[in-house]
């Protein structure tokens, strides 16, 4: 499933260090890299988009890498990270706490807040495996895991064990004579793997002591956003059948969402626009027919899309898709989001 970026042995030795430091910012997230192993330097890296969420695979020698404030402020995507720990010893500085992390912890963070990741390896090889996923893709606001950034979770941990086994499943290399994976198949594991973040979340919010009622609260929610998320191309997607599905009456499925400032069809709705807009910018869906993409996110009818596309960022999706075309051809960077409008 992954694809290989970059791997030391394919390079001369002193081009070796400046192109990992290039590729991994180009395909990971942008750092700052240095190393005391920078003139024979040894490192991987695999990389695959699981749909919105993007899995990365890495091997690499002792090295120290700091995301600035500077960083911050100059490029941020806005994405929940979590890390995986396979081997060398790893601490990640953030918020001024250092976290010294074992094998097979998990530590969760984003990326709009600085921090230092320092590996110590000696002459061998540090591994771990990243995971990016959207903000937005995660059904708690971020208010709701403000206390749970820049933590680990313990290799013990139940939901961990689960979350860290289909990691694995997805970086290592799939057995011989194994048929490969579909887009389709990444862009559904890739959801799964979402909704596995939100349950470990849900979990770790129990254990840090929430109170029992708000807990309850979140966790259905975190529930019912998450069902909704697996099912945004399924037409017969209304409330009264999310409600159903979770055996819950109609209106305690409204009050569910009285926080969100939007009812359950809106936020529905929301969601569909914004698959829709990712894979308006997606280039390897740029063959793709505008009505197709709608069809697959719920959107039947393409003058309705149209309309409903344009109320919520301002222009047409054929007007976005050549500006998003135009730009990216331009600066050989993604577009910036048009300008949104209040739903």
């Amino acid at each position: 499933m992954l694809s290989t970026v970059f791997r030391s042995d394919d390079l001369p030795v002193e081009q070796r260090f400046d192109t990992w430091r290039e590729l991994s910012s180009k395909a990971v997230l942008r750092t700052l890299i240095d190393s005391d192993r920078a003139t024979d330097f040894r490192a991987t890296l695999r990389t695959a988009g699981l749909g919105p969420v993007q899995v990365s695979a890495m091997t690499y020698q002792s090295m120290r890498s700091r995301r600035t404030p500077r960083l911050v402020r100059a490029a941020d995507p806005e994405l929940y990270q979590l890390a995986l720990t396979r081997g060398g010893r790893q601490s990640m500085t953030w918020r001024d706490h250092q976290l010294i992390l074992g094998d097979g912890e998990l530590f969760f963070y984003d990326t709009s807040v600085p921090f230092t990741a320092e590996i110590r390896a000696g002459q061998a090889a540090a591994s771990s495996v990243m995971v990016q996923v959207p903000r937005e893709l995660l059904p708690m606001g971020r208010d709701q895991v403000a206390d749970l950034l820049g933590t680990r979770v313990p290799a013990s941990d139940p939901i961990g064990l689960l979350l860290r086994q289909f990691i694995d499943a997805i970086a290592h290399p799939a057995p011989a004579g194994a048929a490969p994976y579909t887009a389709a198949d990444a862009g559904r594991l890739g959801l799964v793997l979402a909704d596995l973040l939100t349950a470990l979340l849900g979990r770790q919010r129990e254990l840090a002591g929430a109170p029992l009622g708000r807990i309850n609260k979140d966790t259905q929610l975190a529930c019912v956003q998450a069902y909704i998320e697996r099912r945004l191309g399924d037409l017969d997607l209304t409330p009264v059948a999310v409600a159903e599905a979770h055996h819950i009456s109609l209106r305690s499925l409204h009050r569910l969402f009285e926080e969100q400032g939007t009812g359950v069809a809106g936020w529905i709705r929301a969601r569909r626009l914004e698959r829709c807009h990712h894979d308006l910018t997606d280039p390897a869906l740029a063959g793709r027919p505008i009505h197709t993409i709608a069809a697959r996110w719920g959107f039947p009818r393409p003058a309705d899309f149209s309309r409903a596309f344009r109320s919520a960022y301002g222009l047409t999706p054929g007007a976005y898709r050549r500006l998003a075309t135009t730009t990216a051809t331009a600066t050989d960077e993604p577009p910036e989001n048009p300008p949104r409008r209040e739903r």
